[in-house]
């Protein structure tokens, strides 16, 4: 499950993940860790860091668990040390330092790098229970393309990779029992 995309279901009535896609960074038997891709706050990283000059990155609420701690998702592999691999595409963290340079520099695009604010978290067996109980599809995405896409556009684009016929429940309004 590693590396693969949680998309939440189109009937999920959930007051954070509702419509959420969501990149799992780390999946074992003791839980799950994963980062919220497409709710972006009204924040840059210059905001939060005020020195990092061309620190004009978004940052997105990565999830419910640990809101006052910044984390980052990237494509930038070896060119950050300590960055942990989750697979071919996708790195977690690494030596802020040297991102920071990197990004002074104008060597760090926005379609590399996404910053977010906590993460979600599941418990021993709680995520399986959720999939189980339908409230997420999974995807899994062959390359890194979907990190390029626009936010309010993603979980549309995910249902309808998904399955074509799901991309119709993009196109209602956020409470489709509404509609």
């Amino acid at each position: 499950m590693q590396g693969k995309l949680l998309v939440a279901h189109p009937l999920l009535n959930d007051s954070f993940f509702n419509r959420s896609v969501i990149y799992l960074t780390d999946y074992s038997k003791d839980g799950a860790i994963g980062f919220s891709l497409n709710f972006k706050t009204e924040f840059n990283l210059s905001d939060v860091k005020s020195n990092i000059k061309n620190g004009h990155f978004p940052i997105y609420e990565g999830g419910p668990v640990a809101k006052n701690e910044l984390f980052f998702l990237h494509t930038l592999g070896s060119q950050i040390s300590n960055a942990s691999k989750i697979n071919n595409y996708f790195f977690i963290g690494g030596d802020f330092n040297e991102l920071t340079f990197l990004i002074e520099k104008g060597k760090v695009q926005q379609n590399q790098i996404r910053f977010f604010a906590g993460y979600s978290g599941w418990d021993e067996n709680q995520l399986d229970q959720e999939i189980k109980n339908n409230h997420w599809l999974i995807n899994a995405p062959s390359n890194a393309a979907f990190f390029g896409n626009a936010t309010e556009d993603l979980w549309k684009l995910q249902l309808t990779e998904i399955k074509k016929t799901y991309g119709i429940f993009g196109e209602f309004g956020f409470d489709p029992y509404l509609n």
